[in-house]
């Protein structure tokens, strides 16, 4: 099942890899988790993404217009306990480095003055050097939804904010899967639009 799964993903990502890309935006995110039995850990993050148009055969679909798929290359500073059992005999935190490869599709509302509402919701891989959280997994999937606004958008530097949550998982390929609940907030901008 796991196979499949990782099949399916990488099939889904393919329209987006033949596809030219509509805009490359670049985000500054913080976050962390609720504290719970293993600790609390902290991200912060640098996205660099890239957004392709809706493809051809979708446009006619209602529903879907205002809809673009994208990809996204993020690292990771994550501070997080050292140990299994958190903070709980006195361990250190640990300073962790991680990658994650984010494949998502997201909806815009169009509204008068340069304002648009989002939401987006995708998933992919995280890669870190050490095990996120401790004594589990150095490969994990990260799927998230953002809830967001871009402000200014017809502007050459427009703003995009708003709140991601994350679940980080290695959905059982290990013995331990706590798992990691992010809420983070973020902050971007466009750097470069590519025309249709």
């Amino acid at each position: 099942m796991k196979i499949r799964a990782l099949l399916f993903t990488l099939v889904a990502a393919l329209p987006v890899a033949a596809a030219t890309p509509t805009a490359f935006n670049l985000f500054a995110a913080s976050g962390s988790n609720p504290d719970n039995v293993h600790g609390h850990s902290s991200f912060r993050t640098i996205s660099f993404e890239l957004t392709f148009a809706q493809p051809r055969p979708l446009q006619r679909w209602r529903r879907l217009r205002d809809t673009e798929a994208g990809a996204a290359v993020s690292y990771h500073d994550i501070r997080q306990p050292r140990s299994w059992f958190g903070h709980r005999y006195g361990d250190p935190d640990d300073s962790v480095s991680g990658e994650s490869l984010f494949v998502f599709a997201r909806h815009h509302w169009r509204l008068p003055g340069g304002i648009q509402p989002f939401i987006d919701l995708g998933t992919g891989p995280m890669w870190s050097n050490r095990r996120v959280p401790a004594a589990t997994s150095r490969l994990n999937a990260n799927s998230q939804m953002g809830l967001g606004v871009t402000l200014f958008a017809s502007s050459r530097w427009p703003i995009i904010a708003g709140y991601r949550f994350s679940h980080i998982s290695n959905g059982g390929f290990t013995g331990r899967n706590p798992g990691l609940d992010i809420h983070s907030f973020f902050l971007g901008t466009t750097i470069r639009r590519w025309h249709e």
